[in-house]
């Protein structure tokens, strides 16, 4: 049985990534038919292209983002003092700020809002989609300062519960505004204009709290320098670039599957992934926690802890995703059909392919966010290159085909190919500490798994898929959950 000790706070931490999960989860399931039943199908499809493009635009920020709140996390431990850190992070996060609106403020033009997708100019200017697009990526970019630079400002001090508490109660409050504004208002405009106030307004709330409840001065003009800042910008180029990579992965594709299959296809494809993430999430709740300890015994060069907890991450979410979706997945078209109203199809060889991604995808979830919270900034570009570029070929070559169900199994195909790539990387920062006979033994219960689901889709045979899942279940109590042996020999990047 695999023992993971931890502190009390780490499991106060994973209470609120549950409540976070939760929410996310209750997000997506009311969004999809409060969107579908206040505008439609079609003006649903316009909504997910607005939130794509923002998204995107907030990957401009992320690199820099993770970047500095790791020097801040890092140069806690190290020296016990962040002044110059925080002063440089601040200056760095007013210049992508500045970058990130002026994206917007172009994006927002009508003409080239529609060259990214099948929609009019005369349907843009008429459902004030520019105007929309502006006000979502004003808020978007304030809530992003907030929740991932602002409250992350806790995380050196040992309080990331305190983090994710109010990253959840943000995620809250706006998935609340959103739900209310588009049922009141039936309007994607007004709800836009909504969303922006409502960040707006927590984001001052937790900029007071924050201020009054940690001993650091948070700088805004005072001792700022372009020059210091700008080295920022700098270093933290190739891991700008790498999330840029990533949201292509996990939101470009939306711009592009208009262009490749149908408009009609998108909310079926975002649907689905959004079945399929909800599985993520599970997992990411889990991993976040563990992230500010980590990154405290890597600059200790103390590899023996961090590999503990990646070996205790692999058994318990590999075991928990094969449980939850062997007993949810008999379920699913049922659920769909209510969820949707009947009026979206439900495709089970498109989610089939995304949950088997997902199992994939988690399996390199913990060593993916190491890569981010130590800055293997490098490491972490290539990967996403990897993964996104098969990702967007396969796709190309499946719309050709006009296989829809390839929208599934071109994710899979990206997250399988890179997270080889990933596991050579993780081999060679760890050397002799992780054997590849280590890695075998917990990724081997994940590949089980993607052939079962496949026998599944092919038979759809559920005793047959319920039989092999248990066998693969019980194969985990004969897993060890830890290994001795450990070196203390880390290569960083």
């Amino acid at each position: 049985m695999l023992q993971l000790k931890v502190d009390r706070g780490y499991f106060n931490s994973v209470k609120w990534g549950g409540y976070s999960i939760g929410i996310s989860f209750v997000r997506q399931i009311l969004l999809v038919p409060a969107f579908i039943h206040a505008v439609g199908s079609n003006n649903y499809a316009f909504w997910i292209l607005l939130s794509s493009i923002v998204l995107m635009i907030r990957a401009v920020n992320l690199g820099q983002l993770h970047y500095s709140s790791n020097l801040i996390n890092l140069g806690y431990h190290k020296n016990g003092d962040i002044k110059d850190e925080l002063i440089v992070a601040q200056g760095a996060n007013y210049i992508y700020i500045i970058i990130q609106l002026l994206l917007g403020a172009v994006m927002a033009v009508p003409f080239l809002l529609s060259a990214l997708s099948t929609f009019s100019v005369d349907y843009i200017i008429s459902n004030n989609g520019q105007y929309s697009l502006l006000l979502l990526v004003l808020g978007k970019v304030i809530f992003q300062y907030n929740n991932l630079f602002l409250l992350r400002i806790f995380e050196p001090l040992g309080k990331i519960k305190t983090t994710i508490k109010y990253q959840t109660i943000g995620e809250l409050f706006d998935f609340a505004v959103t739900v209310a504004a588009i049922y009141i208002t039936k309007s994607i405009f007004i709800t836009c204009a909504s969303i922006f106030a409502s960040n707006l307004l927590f984001s001052v709330f937790t900029l007071l709290y924050v201020k009054a409840n940690v001993p650091f001065v948070i700088p805004f003009f005072n001792g700022l320098s372009v020059q210091k800042s700008w080295w920022v910008v700098k270093k933290s180029f190739l891991l700008t670039c790498s999330f840029l990579v990533e949201k292509v992965n996990e939101n470009g594709i939306n711009l592009l599957i208009p262009n490749l299959f149908a408009t009609s296809i998108l909310p079926v494809f975002t649907t689905s992934r959004v079945i399929s993430n909800s599985v993520f999430r599970v997992s990411n709740a889990a991993v976040i926690p563990l992230m500010p300890d980590i990154q405290k015994h890597f600059s200790l060069a103390n590899p023996g802890y961090i590999i503990s907890r990646m070996v205790s991450f692999w058994k318990i979410s590999g075991f928990v995703i094969i449980a939850g979706v062997t007993i949810v997945l008999p379920l699913l078209p049922y659920i769909y059909t209510k969820w949707t109203g009947d009026k979206l199809e439900f495709n089970l060889s498109i989610v089939c392919y995304l949950i088997m991604a997902v199992s994939i995808q988690n399996f390199g979830m913990i060593i993916n966010e190491f890569f981010k919270k130590t800055n293997y900034s490098k490491q972490i570009f290539i990967y996403n290159v990897i993964r996104s570029s098969l990702t967007v070929a396969c796709l190309i070559a499946f719309g050709y085909a006009y296989y829809s169900e390839g929208l599934g199994l071109a994710i899979l195909i990206g997250e399988v190919l890179s997270l080889i790539y990933m596991l050579a990387i993780i081999r060679n920062a760890f050397k002799a500490q992780l054997p590849v006979l280590v890695i075998i033994r917990f990724l081997t219960p994940v590949v089980l798994f993607c052939i079962s689901l496949s026998l599944y889709m092919l038979f759809l045979n559920y005793w047959l898929f319920l039989f092999l899942n248990i066998l693969i279940l019980i194969s985990y109590k004969f897993t060890p959950g830890a290994i001795i042996g450990y070196t203390d020999n880390l290569t960083k990047p």
